[in-house]
């Protein structure tokens, strides 16, 4: 299947089809900064989804943001996370968080993100 092929599909296929109905992953918490990294024997795997094969085929090699797989596989932040998580518990992922909702570094009194953090991102974002 093409690049192309595989865009207009996911774009076209409901979150909850993507995720078998599950709209929450059994890591809630997973920030959206996470970075998640493919295990080197990840892409031999045999019986997963177009969508989890494109997430592993993004973190070859390199460290992806689940931002960056929602925005590379244009499917929603909630179903990355969701189908991330997957993949981490079936061994196929690793998953780095770099902080926790305590971190002062990353979080605020409340437990959102950080204004710090968001700038950082957004700064991130516009150098591309």
């Amino acid at each position: 299947m093409s690049d192309q092929a595989y865009d207009d599909e996911a774009y076209t296929v409901r979150p909850y089809a993507v995720t078998g109905g599950r709209v929450s992953a059994a890591s809630k918490d997973l920030p959206m900064e996470a970075l998640v990294e493919a295990r080197p024997d990840a892409q031999n795997s045999r019986g997963l989804t177009p969508e989890k094969k494109k997430i592993l085929q993004l973190a070859e090699g390199q460290y992806q943001s689940i931002a960056e797989l929602s925005a590379h596989t244009r499917l929603p932040l909630g179903v990355v996370r969701v189908l991330v998580t997957d993949l981490a518990t079936e061994q196929h992922l690793v998953i780095h968080t770099g902080g926790t909702v305590n971190d002062k570094s990353t979080h605020d009194e409340s437990g959102e993100l950080s204004l710090s953090l968001l700038e950082s991102v957004l700064d991130g974002i516009a150098a591309l």
